[in-house]
């Protein structure tokens, strides 16, 4: 049969309109990727019942064996998913008294008597089955139809992912029994996307035809997924693998799925250095990925937001003459602020952000997305100035992530 092939309608107006974000296609191209399922294609489309009918007819019609859906399942009149896929299924919703007295149980044990609407979340498929939702109440709809598996699931992100993991992974690998690629993913920083690009482009031009070479850029830094058929031979993968850790050495982080913050976190572990932060135009970004880490606290003494010169001068110790001649934003106050931030609560690593986030403040020799990064350890005392481009978000953003690249070449070398 080969790779199976899986396709993706992500459902609701809300994401055609911007309004939302989506989590859900991210997440199951993941998972089915790493079970070897082939994503050939994902769709977003709004609450419209005829290009709704359109693309599930188009995908019941394609080679996908595996056609999963998001959103759509709840009881507002906008909600056409479940009516729909009955349709285009050629099957039919009846109503369930034992689901219906299982999801007034899971009600009163939230102590709620009944909701209104309880019903529309008890109909069941006659062709199909309903698989329930662990964290919510909006089951998700189950069918097999020929060497097809359709499955909508309900749009919240928790709700989905319980549901994947209750219900819908376990029947995906027991229908198709697929191999997983062998896959390998390092992540990198201090390195932009195009020199890593040209330094690695000897050893891509040799990797076989078979394998997958896909790179991932963000403000954190580039990370490289290499793919290669479930059938390959581990020993000549694993020896490309080798060989693209010998030349980005001092560039890797991590392999896996492991964030900056992580590893930064665990290279001050290894070094038993404990950390304090101060932040001006970032305004606790920074400290927020840190203690978004479990373990954050066996590192993390506490942090500063000095946003104003007040509370740097206060705060931090920063000299008013430094204010005064160079200004908020510039190398000596960042470096004074590291400094200052360490000397406060005691701690071996002191890093600062100071800059301009715009979208006003800035001027022809500081303008609006400089910022400077410093950090200060009882023998290192450094700063770098950086430009961001964009609006005030993607400057906070671009130097939260910049701030912990920076951290992490600093300290690099002494672990």
């Amino acid at each position: 049969m080969g790779v199976p092939k899986a396709v993706i309608l992500l459902i609701g107006s809300e994401l055609t309109e911007g309004r939302l974000l989506d989590r859900n296609g991210k997440f199951l191209s993941e998972e089915l990727t790493e079970l070897g399922f082939f994503v050939q294609e994902m769709r977003i489309l709004p609450d419209d019942a005829a290009l709704l009918r359109i693309a599930m007819q188009e995908v019941l019609g394609s080679e996908a064996r595996v056609i999963l859906s998001s959103g759509g399942l709840g009881h507002t009149s906008d909600d056409l998913t479940a009516a729909l896929w009955a349709e285009a299924l050629e099957d039919s919703l009846h109503f369930s008294s034992e689901i219906f007295a299982v999801l007034r149980q899971e009600l009163e044990k939230r102590g709620i008597s009944h909701l209104p609407y309880l019903e529309k979340y008890a109909m069941r498929p006659q062709r199909g089955e309903v698989l329930m939702n662990p964290v919510g109440l909006a089951p998700a709809l189950y069918w097999e139809k020929g060497l097809q598996v359709i499955c909508a699931l309900p749009g919240p992100p928790s709700e989905l992912q319980a549901i994947w993991h209750e219900h819908l992974k376990k029947r995906l690998l027991e229908r198709f029994s697929p191999q997983s690629p062998l896959h390998y993913t390092l992540r990198t920083t201090g390195i932009s996307e195009s020199r890593l690009s040209a330094l690695i482009e000897p050893w891509e031009k040799t990797l076989p035809p078979s394998h997958r070479l896909s790179y991932n850029p963000s403000w954190e830094g580039v990370t490289l997924h290499v793919y290669a058929p479930p059938a390959s031979d581990m020993d000549v993968f694993e020896g490309r693998i080798r060989e693209l850790r010998t030349l980005l050495q001092p560039y890797i982080y991590a392999e896996g799925n492991i964030p900056l913050a992580q590893a930064l976190l665990h290279r001050l572990k290894q070094a038993d250095f404990t950390l304090a932060i101060a932040e001006s135009c970032t305004g606790g970004h920074v400290a927020a990925k840190i203690v978004n880490i479990p373990g954050a606290s066996e590192v993390l003494l506490g942090g500063i937001i000095s946003y104003a010169n007040s509370a740097k001068m206060q705060l931090l110790g920063v000299s008013p003459e430094a204010l005064e001649t160079e200004g908020a934003v510039s190398k000596t106050v960042a470096l004074q602020m590291a400094e200052g931030v360490r000397k406060a609560f005691g701690a071996d690593v002191g890093i600062a952000t100071t800059g301009i986030a715009g979208p006003t403040g800035g001027s022809p020799e500081k303008p609006v997305g400089t910022v400077w990064i410093a950090v200060a350890t009882p023998t290192i005392q450094e700063a770098r100035r950086y430009l961001f481009p964009g609006d005030r978000e993607a400057v906070i953003e671009r130097a939260t992530a910049t701030a912990l690249s920076f951290l992490w070449q600093i300290l690099s070398p002494k672990v």
